[in-house]
């Protein structure tokens, strides 16, 4: 079967299962290719996966939080002033 006579199929599949098309797809071409990936049918790594980014904490840097970053704006918006005065 053709590319061309694959597509019209293709399109009619619902969005979770093109999604299962691109993997079978990366699967089948990662094997011809000597490539050994792990199948997202194993639950196990995906729950690695989602525990690691449950756990992972994002840090936010705020001037807000650092009083030598506070002053320092706040000094140059005073002399921003003084010379816009001046």
């Amino acid at each position: 079967m053709s590319l061309s006579e694959l597509l019209p199929t293709v399109s009619k599949l619902s969005h979770q299962d093109k999604l299962r098309l691109i993997h079978f797809l990366l699967l089948a071409v990662a094997k011809e290719e000597g490539c050994s990936l792990e199948s997202a049918e194993d639950s196990d790594s995906e729950n690695v996966l989602m525990n690691q980014l449950a756990s992972t904490e994002a840090v936010i840097w705020s001037p807000l939080a650092d009083h030598e970053a506070v002053q320092a704006l706040s000094d140059l918006l005073v002399a921003a002033q003084e010379a816009a005065n001046g």
